[in-house]
């Protein structure tokens, strides 16, 4: 089983290394295959940072898990023991990357949402729905990026699934909105 993650590893180690090649002398990303391998969301647990989102991410994990694999094979594991932790260990290196890294380099780009009053005007659509008094989810556009949010209604009105809205502001993590139609529907254009 060794010879499998080795060969795994010299596999993926090549490609990852081609990717990158392509990726900053080219301007190629992932061999021209940009999309996202899936498109899922966890409801509450982020499950989809567990799966490898696109190319780059898939090599880096292989190589990753390829490297756990003969780890546990040089000290003296069974495949039937070590080929669950080359699994394992290649979706907690995709977690890994894609929560906390991607976390990270939002922090250094300041790719966050506004907080407090600066979060008044931001546009997106309910996700799910609000009750007055209750608390759903939206989801906000914010510098072409998405943001799924908790959010509260502003205006006392339930707000239905897939319902624009604009936020007013933030407080304690939670988003403030009102329907799309209450704020414009007064204002002839």
């Amino acid at each position: 089983m060794i010879y499998f993650y080795l060969i795994l590893l010299v596999v993926s180690a090549a490609a990852f290394t081609a990717d990158m090649i392509l990726r900053y002398m080219e301007k190629i990303k992932n061999f021209s295959l940009e999309k996202r391998f899936f498109k899922f969301k966890g409801a509450d647990i982020p499950a989809e940072k567990f799966l490898p989102a696109n190319l780059t991410v898939l090599l880096v994990s292989l190589t990753a898990a390829s490297a756990t694999g003969i780890l546990y094979e040089l000290a003296g594991m069974r495949w039937y023991l070590s080929l669950p932790c080359f699994v394992a260990g290649g979706l907690l290196v995709c977690f890994v990357i894609q929560y906390f890294g991607e976390n990270a380099l939002n922090a250094i780009r300041g790719d966050r949402l506004p907080k407090g009053e600066d979060a008044a005007g931001l546009d997106g659509y309910c996700t799910e729905e609000i009750e007055p008094g209750d608390w759903g989810k939206v989801s906000l556009f914010y510098r072409e990026r998405e943001y799924e949010v908790n959010a509260a209604t502003a205006g006392g009105k339930t707000v239905s699934r897939k319902e624009k809205v604009v936020s007013l502001y933030e407080s304690d993590g939670f988003y403030f909105v009102v329907k799309s139609s209450e704020i414009y529907r007064d204002v002839d254009i």
